[in-house]
């Protein structure tokens, strides 16, 4: 058993795709969407480990940068969350023609809100994992009046965005989606995220549609699992979920 990593240009966004090699001709297909201002490393190199434990367990990993995130094309300030949608469609439907056995989503932070977005949207999803997803951006607004803005950037740190990207944040919410979602789900949360409320997920997790579904509130870890043993703990969720459900 082997394992590759795969760089590919769809539409001039770059993508890296890790897989296990397997004598059977059916593979199944995890998507790894990460979250505003990140990568498809992510922090801590989470995405690398994720994925890296998902190959190990016989499951193909495709991760990639979003548009104006990562070694992905245009400016960051640039972005606006449409763009997120529009990549994470066209990965999922490039790939599709490989005839993946089961496709699965997995998000962190922005990416889980447009994991759920797909989700909702596409049949052929057969599986979810959301990592302190944003489920609702109606705090960014009152956020926004807390970050410099000299009239056409809002920055911060050492980022910057137009005015309309981040407004894009504002009218967007998967909420009103959730019973639309009926693939087995995951949803993985910190207590002590101070990006993202946990009471965001316990909310969402009410509201699925899934017959399969399964809520792991962490006391400590952050928005992005910020703790080795944590982190470990994580994966190992992820892991025993996809296996659950995505092995044929």
């Amino acid at each position: 058993m082997r394992k590759y990593l795969i760089a590919l240009k769809v539409m001039g966004i770059s993508y890296r795709m890790s897989f296990i090699s397997q004598k059977q001709r059916v593979f199944q297909l995890w998507f790894m969407l990460h979250g505003f201002t990140g990568n498809k490393v992510e922090a801590n190199r989470l995405y690398v480990d994720i994925a890296r434990a998902l190959c190990s367990a016989g499951i193909a990993a495709f991760r990639f940068d979003f548009r104006c995130h990562g070694d992905a094309p245009l400016y960051f300030e640039e972005f606006e969350l449409g763009m997120a949608l529009r990549d994470a469609e066209n990965a999922v439907n490039y790939v599709k023609s490989f005839k993946p056995g089961k496709i699965g989503l997995l998000g962190l932070s922005m990416g889980g809100h447009i994991a759920a977005k797909l989700a909702a949207q596409q049949n052929d999803i057969n599986l979810l994992i959301l990592l302190s997803p944003a489920i609702k951006f109606h705090e960014a607004p009152s956020r926004a009046l807390q970050i410099p803005f000299d009239g056409e950037f809002y920055y911060f740190g050492a980022f910057r965005i137009r005015k309309s990207g981040l407004e894009s944040f504002w009218r967007s919410s998967v909420l009103e989606l959730a019973n639309k979602i009926t693939v087995p789900t995951l949803i993985v949360h910190a207590k002590d995220d101070n990006v993202v409320s946990y009471k965001q997920s316990e909310e969402f997790y009410v509201k699925l549609g899934s017959k399969d579904k399964k809520l792991v509130l962490l006391d400590t870890g952050g928005h992005v699992f910020s703790d080795y043993k944590v982190k470990e703990h994580v994966i190992s969720e992820i892991v025993k979920w996809a296996s659950q459900f995505m092995i044929l």
